[in-house]
C-alpha cells in the first residue's frame, strides 16, 4: 500500500521542479528541493546554490508561481549528495531533472537504494517512455512508479498527464490520482505510455501542420495570431507568441521527439523541423528567453517601446501591420463561441481559409490518436483544455461544427476519415457528447455505444442540477438551486456576473427561502470569474438620465442584502474566484464566511471609474482592518484607505487575506470543482451550532481630526502631481467615509451610519461629468481614464 502523502520532495530545482515545489507549498505540504552540486563553485558558496536559485526564482517571479511569500517557509534545499539520505522520510518523490534519458536512470537507479517501502516515485518527464525509465529496476520500485508530467507554469496550468505501467499497483495510480484533484487542484488526464503523451502530441503536431500551410500561403506573423487566437476559443498568444512564452527550443524538441519515436504516424513529416524554424534555432531566437522569437520588444528613440514582428520569408524584424478581414469583423458582435467559430471557418477569405485548414487538420489528427494515446475522447479534449488553455477540445469542436457537415466537408477535401468518425455515423446518434438527465455521455469506439463521463466524487456541478429540475427560481441574471441537504445556492449567471437588480432581487429570494425552510446559503456559480462588480452600464445610463432617485434605491438594495447575508437567521458561505471586483468583491466582504478559490484576484477597484465601494466595501473594510490595529483608529483607517484608493487586487485568496479582503478564518480551496462542495460543507459545518450576529454600533472612528490629516495627504500627492485634480476628489470622498468625517473627533458610530456616507458619497460623484467620463471610456475601451 503506498503511504499517505504528507511530505513531498522534487529532485531538479529549475523551472518546472521549482514551480511544482511552490505548489506543493502552497498546498500546505512540506516540501524537500535538491538539486546537483555545482562543479566549480568558488570558495564560500553554498552547495545548494541550485536549489537556492530555485527558491529565488520562486519569490521574485511575475506573475508569482507561489500564492504567498510565506509558502516559502514549507521548502527545504539541498544537494543529491548532502540531503539524498533525507528523501527515505518522503511519502512521493518527484524527478524533474534534464530531459536525458541515461542521467534519469541513473537518477532511479540510486533512488531505489533510499526510498522506504510505500513511497511513490513519479518523473515530470514531458514525453519519454515509462518502461525506457524503469528498464531494469526492481518490481519494488516499478509497483510504486507512475509519470506525472505538470504543464508549465504549474501554479497556473491546470493539466498533469498521469502514466502508468503495467507493472505499477493501481492503488498508487488510484492515490496520486486524488492527492492531484483533491490537494492540488489540478486536471488528471490517463495518458498512455506513447511518446509526448496527449497534449503536446495533438499540439505540437497542430502547430506544426499549421506553419505549412502559413508558410505555403505567405501569412504573417500578426496576421495568424490574429486569426486564431480568441476568435476560435484559444489563448491570445494563439500561435506565434506561444512559443515565444515557452521557448521555440521546447516545441522543436516535442517534435523531433515524435519524430524520431512515432515511425507509424501517418503525420510523422509534419513533424520534420522546417529551415525557417532551423534557423530561429540556431541564431537562439527562441522567445522571451533569448530576448526575441517571432516577435521582438524594441525601444523606440524618444518614445515607448515597440513590438515588431519577424517577416518569416526574410528573417527580418518589422512593425506589426493591422490586420482586417471581413470575417474577423462579422464575428465581432457574435456572443457565442459556437457562433463565432462556425462563422469564421466557413468564411471565404484568407481569414477563413487558415481557420477551416488548421482546424481541419487538428481536428483529424485528434480523432486518429484514439485509442492509441488514450483510451477515450474524455481524456484527449481534457488535455488540450487545460494544457493548451482551449475553450474546447478536438471532440467537443467536431460537436460544435457538426459531425456529419464537418465530415462531408472533408470528404470532400479528399482526406481520409478517421475511424472514430466513421463509426460515429454509422453506430452513433451524430454526435461525440450527448447528455440524458443531467448526466453527460461520450461515444466509446471499442464498444462503439456511449458510456457516462465519469463525475468527481464530491463534485457538486449547478449545471447538473439544472437539468434535474433542483431550480427553485429562475431569474434572468440569478438562480436558486436546491443543491441538497437543506442547502440552496444562488447562483449568477449574468453577462460577465455583473451585479444587477435581478441578483439582488434573488439573493432576497434565497435568504427568504432558507430563513423559512432551509438550513443555509451558499453564493456562487460556475463561470470564469465570480463577478466583474455591479453593472456599470446601467448606472451610467441612469447616470445620463439623471435618475438619482433609480441609482439610490439600487445602492441601498444593494446595501441592504450584503448587510442581510451578514446577519442572516441562517449560516450563508460565498464562494468566489477568478476575477472578483468591485460590486462582486463587496457580496463576499458581506458574508459570514468565505470559501475562496485559491485563484482569487479580488479587490475594490470602484475608483478606476470615479466611483467609490458603496455596498458596503468601505465599511467592511473599516472592520476588518480593525482587527489587530494598534494606537488608536487611525492605523486601520490608513491601511483601508491605501487598499481602496489605490484599487489593489489580489494576486491570491492569500494575499486577499493579507490586505484585508478576506478574513484569516476564511477557508481556501486549491480544487475548482470541489469549490461549491467545499462551501456546502462549511453551511452544515456552521449550521451545527449557528448563531446569528448584530450590527454593531460602536465602530471607533478618528472623526474630522482623521479626515484632515488624509485631506492634507491627499494634497501633497496633488501639490507632486503624482494625481489629477479628480483623483483628488475622488479621494477626499473616500477618506470622508473611512474617517466618519462627519463626526467629531474619535467618536462611535453603526455599521448604518458608514453605509449612509458611503450612499451620499457614491451619489455626487456619480453625479459629476468627469466620474461618468471615466464610466464611458471604461465602458468603450477597457480602459481607465486618468482625467
Amino acid at each position: 500500500m503506498p503511504n499517505e502523502i504528507k511530505k513531498v520532495a522534487v529532485l531538479g530545482s529549475g523551472v518546472m521542479g521549482s514551480g511544482i515545489a511552490g505548489l506543493l507549498a502552497g498546498a500546505g505540504f512540506p516540501c524537500l528541493l535538491l538539486d546537483i552540486v555545482p562543479k566549480g563553485l568558488a570558495a564560500g558558496e553554498s552547495r545548494n546554490k541550485l536549489a537556492l536559485k530555485g527558491l529565488e526564482l520562486l519569490s521574485v517571479s511575475k506573475p508569482s508561481l507561489i500564492y504567498s511569500k510565506s509558502d516559502l517557509k514549507k521548502i527545504t534545499v539541498g544537494n543529491f549528495e548532502d540531503d539524498w539520505s533525507k528523501l527515505a522520510e518522503c511519502d512521493w518523490i518527484i524527478e524533474v531533472v534534464v530531459e536525458k534519458l541515461e542521467i534519469k536512470r541513473e537518477l532511479f537507479t540510486r533512488l531505489e537504494k533510499v526510498v522506504r517501502t510505500g513511497t511513490i516515485v513519479s518523473s515530470n518527464t514531458s514525453g519519454l517512455s515509462l518502461k525506457s525509465m524503469t528498464e531494469g529496476l526492481k518490481k519494488e520500485f516499478k509497483k510504486n512508479f507512475v509519470i506525472t508530467h505538470f504543464f508549465n507554469p504549474v501554479r497556473y496550468m491546470k493539466l498533469v498527464e498521469l502514466v502508468s505501467g503495467p507493472e505499477t499497483d493501481p492503488e498508487v495510480t488510484r492515490t496520486i490520482h486524488c492527492f492531484l484533484e483533491d490537494s492540488l487542484g489540478k486536471g488528471v488526464v490517463i495518458a498512455k505510455d506513447t511518446p509526448n503523451f496527449i497534449a503536446n502530441r495533438i499540439g505540437v503536431y497542430s502547430w506544426f501542420a499549421t506553419l505549412q500551410e502559413v508558410l505555403k500561403n505567405n501569412y504573417k506573423v500578426e496576421e495568424v495570431d490574429k486569426i486564431l487566437g480568441s476568435a476560435m476559443g484559444r489563448p491570445k498568444s494563439a500561435m506565434f507568441r506561444t512559443p515565444d512564452m515557452v521557448g521555440l527550443d521546447t516545441i522543436v524538441h516535442v517534435a523531433r521527439h515524435t519524430y524520431e519515436s512515432c515511425v507509424n504516424d501517418e503525420k510523422r513529416e509534419i513533424f520534420k523541423t522546417p529551415p525557417l524554424i532551423e534557423k530561429m534555432v540556431e541564431k537562439k531566437w527562441l522567445g522571451d528567453k533569448t530576448g526575441q522569437g517571432f516577435y521582438k520588444k524594441v525601444k523606440k528613440e524618444g518614445g515607448p517601446s515597440e513590438i515588431l514582428a519577424l517577416d518569416l520569408q526574410t528573417l527580418e524584424y518589422r512593425p506589426q501591420e493591422k490586420v482586417r478581414y471581413d470575417s474577423l469583423g462579422a464575428i465581432k458582435n457574435l456572443e457565442t463561441l459556437s457562433e463565432k467559430l462556425k462563422t469564421l471557418v466557413t468564411a471565404s477569405d484568407r481569414a477563413g481559409e487558415l481557420a477551416w485548414s488548421s482546424t481541419r487538420d487538428m481536428l483529424v489528427y485528434a480523432a486518429n490518436r484514439v485509442p492509441e494515446i488514450a483510451d477515450d475522447i474524455v481524456n484527449v479534449d481534457n488535455a488540450m483544455k487545460w494544457g493548451f488553455g482551449w475553450e474546447l477540445g478536438p471532440f467537443e469542436i467536431w460537436d460544435l461544427l457538426g459531425v456529419g457537415e464537418t465530415a462531408e466537408r472533408i470528404r470532400q477535401e479528399k482526406i481520409i476519415l478517421p475511424k472514430i468518425v466513421e463509426q460515429l455515423l454509422q453506430k452513433g446518434e451524430g454526435r461525440f457528447y450527448k447528455r440524458e438527465k443531467g448526466k453527460q455521455f461520450y461515444f466509446d469506439p471499442a464498444t462503439q455505444s456511449y458510456k457516462p463521463v465519469q463525475e468527481k466524487s464530491g463534485v457538486i456541478i449547478l449545471s447538473s442540477l439544472k437539468e434535474r429540475e433542483k431550480v427553485v427560481k429562475q431569474g434572468m441574471s440569478a438562480s436558486l438551486i436546491d443543491i441538497g441537504d437543506g442547502v440552496f445556492c444562488v447562483e449568477f449567471h449574468s453577462k460577465m456576473n455583473a451585479i444587477d437588480d435581478d441578483i439582488i432581487s434573488m439573493l432576497n429570494f434565497g435568504l427568504d427561502t432558507v430563513e423559512k425552510n432551509g438550513v443555509g446559503l451558499v453564493v456562487t456559480n460556475e463561470a470564469t470569474n465570480f463577478s466583474v462588480g455591479a453593472n456599470l452600464l446601467l448606472m451610467f445610463m441612469e447616470a445620463q438620465s439623471k435618475n438619482w432617485a433609480g441609482i439610490d434605491k439600487v445602492v441601498r438594495d444593494f446595501q441592504n442584502v450584503n448587510m442581510r447575508m451578514k446577519y442572516s437567521q441562517k449560516p450563508v458561505v460565498v464562494a468566489p474566484f477568478g476575477i472578483t471586483l468591485g460590486g462582486g468583491c463587496e457580496v463576499v466582504l458581506g458574508a459570514q464566511r468565505v470559501r475562496a478559490h485559491a485563484e482569487l484576484y479580488m479587490g475594490l477597484v470602484e475608483v478606476g471609474v470615479g466611483l467609490i465601494p458603496a455596498g458596503g466595501g468601505c465599511k467592511e473594510m473599516v472592520l476588518r482592518c480593525e482587527r489587530g490595529a494598534a494606537g488608536g483608529p487611525f492605523p486601520k483607517i490608513q491601511k483601508a484607505f491605501e487598499t481602496i484608493a489605490f484599487a489593489k487586487v489580489s494576486t491570491s485568496a492569500k494575499e486577499a487575506v493579507s490586505l484585508g479582503y478576506l478574513a484569516r478564518e476564511d477557508r481556501i480551496s486549491l480544487s475548482r470543482e470541489r469549490l461549491i462542495a467545499d462551501a456546502k460543507g462549511d453551511v452544515l459545518e456552521m449550521a451545527r451550532n449557528y448563531q446569528s450576529g448584530k450590527p454593531r454600533e460602536d465602530i471607533l472612528m478618528p472623526g474630522r481630526g482623521g479626515e484632515m490629516a488624509v485631506l492634507s495627504a491627499i494634497q501633497g500627492f496633488r501639490l507632486q502631481g503624482l494625481i489629477t485634480e479628480h483623483d483628488a476628489f475622488v479621494a477626499s470622498k473616500l477618506a470622508h467615509i473611512l474617517t466618519a468625517g462627519d463626526q467629531a473627533n474619535l467618536t462611535r458610530v453603526s455599521e448604518q451610519h458608514l453605509l449612509d456616507l458611503e450612499r451620499e458619497a457614491f451619489l455626487s460623484l456619480i453625479g459629476t461629468e468627469k466620474s461618468q467620463a471615466r464610466m464611458q471610456a471604461m465602458l468603450m475601451t477597457g480602459k481607465p481614464l486618468r482625467n
